[in-house]
């Protein structure tokens, strides 16, 4: 019996809800020290009620969440762009280009050459521009 790579062997759900955690967690730990949290004067705005935007840690709340639901996201969606049958296969092209035949990507064919003329036609002045040929 052969074992079928699944999507799910791919990236299990707790690696994924702990990579985008980890990025949530780091935006939120960058946001903190950019808003300066931790210095005297933005505490003392705060204590006082003089500080005019948002609490630098309401502040850092906001954007974890948002990182997290964002990365999470966009994590899944990547995954769903990887057929799980080819994972196990060795690529030697990028994995989202078209399949093409073998004779026409194999070096020293007249497919290039080709592709050379039609574009020497068309620096000519040819009129057909990207019309297909009969």
């Amino acid at each position: 019996m052969t074992e079928k790579t699944r999507r799910r062997d791919l990236f299990r759900p707790l690696q994924l809800v702990g990579l985008s955690l980890l990025c949530g967690l780091f935006a939120g730990i960058v946001t903190v020290i950019a808003t300066g949290a931790f210095t005297d004067k933005v505490m003392r705005a705060v204590e006082n009620g003089t500080y005019g935007a948002i609490p630098p840690w309401n502040l850092a709340f906001i954007v974890t969440g948002g990182i997290f639901i964002a990365s999470l996201l966009i994590l899944s969606i990547l995954i769903l762009a990887v057929d799980p049958a080819d994972f196990t296969k060795p690529h030697d092209r990028p994995v989202l280009y078209d399949t093409v035949d073998d004779a026409t990507a194999a070096p020293g064919t007249a497919a290039p050459d080709a592709a050379d003329a039609s574009d020497s036609d068309d620096a000519a002045g040819s009129a057909e521009g990207d019309a297909p040929k009969a």
